[in-house]
């Protein structure tokens, strides 16, 4: 059975629970949209869908596919329908398993046959009219027709159809009293009722009426009144239970693997396509992003999407920032000070490439992107620090292990390097490493405290948030393409340690 993640090739639910969380994950905070996606549709076995990454272009081309059938309504509601169908089937077999009466479990599995091969059918006419354009759903309507349209699937549904035919033939008239219940096999199907309303319907116009739907035997084990319910239809009808009990026995699990496997990557799609669009819901921009095989890129109102999630709850506002790099330039450094939003368009960038490399939209308004398949990043944090010097050679360490790995199909995401190492150090190990990625043709994504990286090459792309112009320094969370100049950055600094005339004037006239 063909595989929504890969093409042309199977893969098993157990080789996807075996993947190991993507070490960027934590940086880009992917984990937190992870866990709030999962608690929304209370689907954790599904999230290790979220690390089956791609390997090439032709496969985020391949999901780009199967988003944009989605995208039909028609179709996905006939997905979401074969889901459910299926999922049907699956209960109905768990139920077989569970009841001990061997009369149930053939009729719980006779069921189960129904639903399961219904819910194939109903897609694959779903599919013939609705015509999908994804290679994926082409196969998937291929493969489900051949499996339909086999001997054996045809023999098998014909049988567990004429048994399901005649016992839904079978009624008898139950009538419960607190202290017995009456039994009848001579049930008169009429409602009795009915005339009566509508004879009375003026006198009875504000009078509602409930019918009675829930069934008064909701355990799956018999309970002594439906087992001697049981007995007795049996009684009556020897022929056609002697039918099924041989028709149960010979039964085995009809549930393909392949199937299963398939219903929970279909709705990884469908669950992921609803989350997303949640945003969208919430104003927030959403679009599939264009994928290119040069370096060209630009991001139009993109935005972190973990920090919309947070703030849409709490009703703030959230910045949306560009980015564009042209197919010459190099690398974005993007300076300026402390709190102005830096590490967060990070996030955002590394967000877009992730959710487009999956083959689903990005948080963003206008999104083209080169096709990468290793995302790479290095966010400063504290563990394994032992002081300075233990901090610095934590860094240097794990720079190491991505020097080793990084190509030209890479994007390399780098926070704020070196801050315990002095200003001077900080420049040169900062160059140092610009010029050994660069060398492999990444693209980098820099934020840095020293500016001056910035003005190093043409070929830079320089980004720097702004803070409003009155004197304050107050953030505007905007970040802009403009030449590096440390100002807003070092006014920041002053303001921050009060090392401003006054304040110095202040402290020296003290003493």
């Amino acid at each position: 059975m063909i595989s929504l993640f890969l093409p042309e090739e199977t893969l098993s639910y157990e080789e996807v629970r075996a993947l190991p969380e993507p070490a960027y994950f934590r940086d880009l905070n992917l984990d937190q949209y992870i866990a709030a996606w999962a608690e929304e549709y209370d689907n954790k076995e599904l999230i290790p869908y979220f690390y089956v990454e791609s390997d090439s272009f032709e496969v985020a081309r391949y999901r780009q596919e199967i988003v944009g059938d989605l995208g039909n309504p028609e179709l996905a509601e006939a997905v979401s329908a074969f889901i459910t169908g299926v999922g049907s089937a699956v209960n109905c077999r768990k139920c077989s398993e569970t009841v001990i009466s061997k009369m149930q479990k053939a009729k719980w599995n006779t069921d189960c046959i129904l639903l399961y091969y219904q819910a194939m059918e109903d897609l694959c006419v779903a599919f013939n009219r609705i015509g999908p354009k994804s290679r994926a759903f082409y196969g998937l309507h291929q493969d489900l027709f051949r499996l339909l349209n086999t001997s054996a699937v045809r023999r098998l549904r014909a049988a567990a159809k004429t048994i399901s035919d005649e016992f839904a033939k079978l009624s008898f008239h139950l009538v419960i009293n607190k202290e017995k219940a009456t039994f009848d096999l001579a049930y008169d199907p009429m409602d009795y009722c009915m005339p009566i309303r509508e004879a009375l319907a003026n006198t009875l116009e504000n009078t509602s009426y409930l019918p009675f739907k829930d069934s008064p035997f909701p355990a799956i084990d018999l309970s002594p009144l439906e087992t001697f319910i049981l007995k007795q239809l049996e009684k009556e009808n020897r022929q056609l239970f002697l039918q099924l009990e041989s028709f149960g026995e010979r039964l085995g699990s009809i549930l393909s693997q392949d199937i299963l496997d398939l219903i929970r990557e279909l709705k990884f799609y469908i669950d992921n396509l609803r989350f997303l669009n949640k945003f969208k819901e919430d104003g927030f921009p959403i679009v599939m992003p264009l994928l290119v095989k040069d370096k060209e890129l630009y991001m139009d109102d993109c935005y972190d999407i973990v920090l919309a999630l947070r703030n849409s709850k709490a009703g703030k506002e959230v910045v949306l920032n560009d980015i564009m790099k042209a197919n010459f330039e190099k690398a974005i450094i993007v300076t300026g000070p402390n709190q102005g939003g830096k590490t967060t368009l990070a996030r955002a960038f590394g967000q877009c490439f992730y959710f487009g490399m999956m083959g689903f939209p990005v948080p963003a308004g206008v999104c083209k992107l080169p096709y990468i398949s290793n995302i790479y990043t290095h966010f400063a944090n504290e563990e394994g620090s032992d002081g300075v010097d233990g901090r610095l050679v934590n860094e240097l360490s794990r720079l190491r292990e991505m020097l080793d790995v990084v190509d030209h199909r890479s994007i390399v995401i780098l926070n704020e390097l070196f801050t315990s190492a002095p200003t001077i150090d900080a420049l040169t190990m900062s160059r140092d490493l610009l010029k050994r990625l660069l060398s492999c043709n990444a693209i980098v994504f820099y934020v840095t405290h020293t500016y001056e990286i910035a003005l190093d090459s043409e070929d830079y792309v320089s980004l720097v948030a702004t803070v409003v112009e009155d004197g304050s320094c107050r953030r505007t969370y905007r970040i802009i393409r403009k030449t590096a100049d440390g100002v807003a950055y070092a006014n920041s600094i002053v303001d921050k340690y009060k090392l401003d005339y006054s304040h110095i004037n202040y402290r020296l006239n003290r003493k």
